[in-house]
């Protein structure tokens, strides 16, 4: 059976601004490789240079969008219209229609320029990170999750190698994540508009408005541009980790039993993270080619495998421990859905859960060091 291509197993048709996105991604970055050697204190020093200094463009952003906004509003209700106090509804139309024209064309030239600021932070992210975006499935599937990233898009909602990650998530939790996606910067901004007009009352805000919506404009930008670098980083450095981890497997290969606990064990988190994290997609399909399996598709039998899991070996335990560590760092910090399948994992093997280390082994990730480094650091 012919390898399924990871790329394909993630997003099998990206849209056209996946595709735009893309291009832009390659421009900027022209790698082909993944390293497995860890990355320098120059190249992580780099790296937050890029996140401070695209979180700071993107709150001055809200600063002048919402300071032009609140600005102009004060300015057309009380020195134009003289406060509005005796308008009536039809008379405010004229305001209102100017307004809201003149506010959409300062919002969208913000959100694009959002767009563009948290791509670019994106790009060279990933080279200085040196992941590879070409010429290869795993570099389209590294190229893809970028992109998603950057432009705000939730990850594919589809089968990954047989394993459905919202299997255990209600339609209507779907339903709000679809919607909460969408609630870009413009709409967000709206809606606390209306909710200050009802707080602090229609004296206040003759004043106030102006004041209070630069701050609040770049508080959320510089929240949302944060998530994206963050999530961007976790990208970037997770195929060094993994790389890393599977030269280590191809030097001392699992028995087939642990084998196959790995794999039902990292298709149990997915379904638990509820989520097709790009860097799990990626650790699939690299344990699928080193572990040789002839099948492309995992039909988890967790509770069965957790089963085997307290049969192995003990040395055995550790790696799988260690491999299932490695993948649930890789996707966020360790914590809700993901903490309680790791805790459950460790209880499996009648251990107790290392939650310290595993928090110093998360910032280990983050800061480019290797998995020896790490583990070695965080094994006590």
């Amino acid at each position: 059976m012919a390898e399924a291509r990871p790329d394909q197993e993630y997003s099998p048709t990206p849209s056209v601004f996946e595709r735009w996105a893309a291009r832009y991604l390659r421009h900027h970055n022209q790698g082909n490789v993944i390293s497995r050697q860890a990355h320098g204190s120059r190249e992580i020093d780099g790296i937050r240079q890029v996140f401070r200094r695209t979180v700071a463009w993107a709150a001055l952003a809200g600063i002048v969008s919402g300071g032009v906004i609140g600005g102009m509003e004060w300015y057309m209700r009380q020195g134009m219209l003289d406060g509005m106090q005796d308008m009536s509804l039809r008379g405010q139309l004229p305001y209102w229609a100017g307004f809201f024209a003149v506010a959409g064309v300062v919002s969208a030239a913000e959100i694009a320029f959002l767009y563009w600021n948290a791509l670019r932070g994106v790009a060279t992210t990933s080279r200085l990170a040196a992941v590879p975006l070409r010429d290869s499935p795993r570099a389209r599937l590294l190229l893809l999750g970028l992109t998603r990233i950057a432009l705000e898009f939730p990850n594919p909602r589809h089968r990954i190698y047989g394993i459905d990650p919202y299997a255990r998530m209600s339609r209507w939790k779907l339903a709000a994540m679809a919607v909460m996606y969408r609630m870009k910067v413009g709409v967000t901004s709206f809606l606390l508009r209306v909710l200050l007009r009802r707080i602090l009352g229609r004296v206040a805000l003759r004043g106030l408005l102006p004041l209070v919506t630069g701050p609040l404009y770049a508080v959320w930008n510089a929240i949302i541009t944060w998530r994206i670098l963050i999530k961007a980083r976790e990208q970037a450095l997770g195929p060094f980790i993994i790389e890393a981890q599977v030269a280590q497997l191809e030097r001392d290969p699992l028995s087939e039993q642990a084998r196959r606990v790995a794999l039902h064990a990292l298709g149990a988190l997915v379904m638990a993270n509820q989520d097709a994290h790009p860097n799990h997609v990626y650790l699939l399909s690299r344990l699928l080619e080193t572990f040789g399996s002839r099948k492309h598709s995992i039909d988890v039998d967790w509770p069965q495998q957790r089963f085997a899991l307290n049969r192995l070996e003990r040395r055995e335990k550790r790696r799988v421990l260690e491999l299932l560590t490695t993948a649930t760092v890789l996707a966020g910090r360790c914590r809700g859905r993901r903490k309680r399948f790791l805790e459950e994992l460790f209880e499996a093997c009648d251990m107790a859960y290392p939650e310290e280390r595993v928090r110093a082994w998360r910032r280990q990730f983050m800061n480019g060091q290797s998995l020896d480094t790490a583990h070695n650091a965080t094994s006590g």
